[in-house]
């Protein structure tokens, strides 16, 4: 097999098609990259889909405004005094942790406003474990930040920023928020941000855990949840959030700006418990399921979350295309609950990976054939892929699969467009210096079979050459224009007649030919009996030239040009066949004994006849009639060979 330093010359341009369109989809990538994000978007919802989905935690449960509640309560907003009645139900059942997704923006208003706020703060200080929302709308790092006076008294968690610890930089930024009444703030025991992102194709996959404000850190409503759930605390750092409580510690890992990709653990209605308003408030006057809920709820972490049709909070993620945004803040607090957490590769490891099977794919291409090649380095490109695909499925760390995938695809599609059109031009040249020696059909089978027939071998075949008796002197009577004329056209009918035979043309010496059967062998057909077919194909391909140089004859009798006649002598044995010569001048040819005995037959063949050696003879017997054997001395031999004569129809040949 050739090595990278000789195959190089000869694919070098195949290795620059490919890198031209490697370029042109980094071209294309840097120039258009929208339109790969939303393929890569699509892409890594599938990926995520097939990936296992992590156990919902037992400690996390929905209580959904659905629109049972909206329905039984008579109205939306729901009267304040409603959210009171359950929270007193959750605080007696031994609730360890309530987070609202529901801003308490303002005061209630009607009548009653008053008294349904104060129902509600009452229970908010009763229970002591609420955690309320803030609404934000993010900004990134060095846009303009609009703050609203009111969020100037917004309580941070100055744990999540240890006075002294390094800052961290290209955090998304909160502009205006929206904050719960302040009497209500002030008896919870944390807030956090409900903020979240869309990527371009409007489908919400990541949660900022924390974001920027006024110098400081803001968490999210998820994160601020489950430190008050665990006891925790948090520092965070560029590119992690560290978290830890007595006996435990973990990091999880964001982008620059803080983003983390939701793992999530089941579609909306899943996998968590999902528990009612409507059910909640039923629960006042049924001790029974009053019991259950005590006994199921006690010390848990209880979202209350939106989940009415019609409202604004229902948006698409990797599972679904509409459910409610509360499903990213549970399955957040499930996966700082669990320790599930998915990882965005930074761009230089999917580089990397894209690096190492390019490199792969031009060895390759650079050891074997195009047609070798051709379903390996498919292979390998759908490899990448899959190497993408079990690198998350094993350790959830996403690299980037478009364009990955793409460039090891277009790399091997630009390798291949140009190795099979060379290979076709190959094909074709080969074709055309083949049919300069073989029939169609034998030079079609040798293209089809991959024989390399320009390497050197043996074999046992039949070699006839052939010379017309004394053309010199004929020659010398015509002009050069007539002798071109002449051999032209008896050349073109004795070729005919080899290829007839499914011969082969060696090669025109003057006025001789030379030719050879039974190489290359037919499939499946030993040594032997191809040695008898090539026998029998060569002699009746001379019995055939000299039936047709009749015809000839007679057509330049009446023309009044010359008749000639020739001689013609066959061979069978075993010839080195092959590609000969130096490196500036070769040529495909037979060499060896029985090839000159070949030539001595025809120089001692009778003018007009076919002179046979015996074993030629042998081989024909059944299918030609033969004189009888005669010994002669030949040239070059130092005894006498047997011969046979073939009797051709209406013989008259001569000595």
């Amino acid at each position: 097999m050739p090595g990278p330093a000789s195959t190089w010359p000869r694919k070098r341009r195949g290795l620059a098609v490919g890198c031209a369109v490697l370029a042109l989809f980094c071209a294309l990538l840097w120039g258009f990259p929208a339109a790969f994000e939303r393929l890569e978007l699509s892409l890594s919802d599938l990926r995520f889909r097939m990936a296992a989905r992590p156990p919902a935690h037992p400690d996390i449960v929905f209580l959904d405004i659905d629109d049972e509640s909206v329905r039984l309560l008579g109205k939306w907003p729901l009267p304040r005094s409603a959210h009171a009645k359950v929270l007193n139900i959750l605080t007696d059942c031994g609730v360890d942790l309530v987070a609202f997704d529901v801003v308490f923006h303002g005061p209630s208003s009607g009548d009653n406003g008053e008294r349904e706020d104060a129902a509600l703060e009452a229970a908010i200080a009763k229970n002591g474990r609420v955690v309320f929302p803030v609404g934000v709308g993010l900004v990134k790092e060095g846009e303009v930040v609009r703050l609203s006076p009111e969020a100037d008294d917004l309580p941070l968690l100055p744990s999540i920023l240890p006075p002294g610890q390094v800052q961290v930089p290209n955090l998304l930024q909160a502009e205006t928020t929206f904050l719960p009444l302040a009497r209500f703030s002030r008896h919870a025991v944390g807030l956090g941000h409900v903020a979240a992102t869309p990527d371009a194709d409007g489908v919400f996959r990541r949660m900022p855990l924390c974001v920027g404000y006024h110098g400081q850190l803001l968490p999210s409503l998820a994160l601020t949840s489950v430190l008050r759930h665990l006891g925790a605390t948090a520092a965070a750092r560029p590119g992690r959030l560290d978290i830890s409580w007595p006996g435990h510690s973990i990091s999880v890992p964001t982008d620059k700006e803080g983003l983390l990709p939701v793992n999530l653990a089941a579609p909306w209605g899943k996998g968590f418990w999902h528990l009612s308003y409507a059910e909640v408030l039923a629960a006042a006057n049924d001790p029974a399921r009053l019991a259950f809920l005590r006994q199921g709820l006690k010390g848990k972490l209880v979202l209350v979350d939106l989940a009415a049709s019609g409202t604004t909070d229902i948006k698409a993620t990797p599972l679904s295309s509409a459910e409610p945004l509360a499903t990213l803040h549970a399955n957040l607090m499930n996966m700082l609950l669990r320790g599930s957490f998915l990882r965005q590769a930074p761009a230089w490891q999917s580089a990397l990976l894209t690096a190492c099977f390019l490199a792969c794919i031009t060895l390759l291409f650079l050891r074997l054939p195009i047609r070798a090649f051709l379903p390996v380095g498919l292979g390998l490109a759908a490899l990448c892929p899959a190497t993408v695909l079990g690198v998350y499925l094993a350790s959830g760390l996403a690299l980037n699969l478009t364009a990955s995938t793409l460039c090891c695809f277009l790399f091997v599609l630009g390798l291949l467009a140009e190795g099979l059109a060379r290979t076709a031009e190959e094909s074709a040249r080969q074709k055309r210096m083949l049919e300069v020696y073989f029939c169609p059909a034998i030079a079609r089978q040798i293209l089809e079979s991959g024989t390399d027939i320009m390497e050197g071998r043996s074999v046992d075949l039949s070699v006839l050459f052939s010379d017309i008796a004394g053309f010199t002197s004929l020659s010398d009577h015509m002009e050069p224009a007539e002798v071109q004329r002449f051999l032209g056209e008896y050349l073109e009918e004795m070729t005919a007649c080899v290829f007839r035979h499914g011969g082969a043309v060696d090669k025109f010496m003057g006025d001789g030919i030379m030719a050879f059967f039974g190489y290359p062998e037919a499939p499946g057909v030993d040594s032997v009996e191809n040695a008898r077919r090539s026998a029998v194909a060569a002699v009746s391909a001379a019995v055939d030239m000299q039936a047709a140089l009749k015809r000839l004859n007679a057509r330049w009798r009446a023309q009044g040009r010359h008749e000639i006649q020739i001689r013609i002598g066959v061979n069978t044995g075993h010839c080195i066949v092959g590609d000969m010569g130096s490196k500036t001048r070769r040529e495909f040819t037979l060499l060896g004994r029985n090839v000159n005995l070949a030539q001595r037959l025809e120089s001692n063949a009778p003018k007009g006849g076919v002179l046979l050696s015996a074993r030629t003879a042998a081989l024909v017997r059944d299918h030609c009639t033969l004189n009888q054997p005669a010994q002669i001395k030949v040239k070059g031999f130092d005894q006498e060979v047997e011969v046979c004569s073939v009797h051709l129809p209406e013989d008259e040949t001569e000595k």
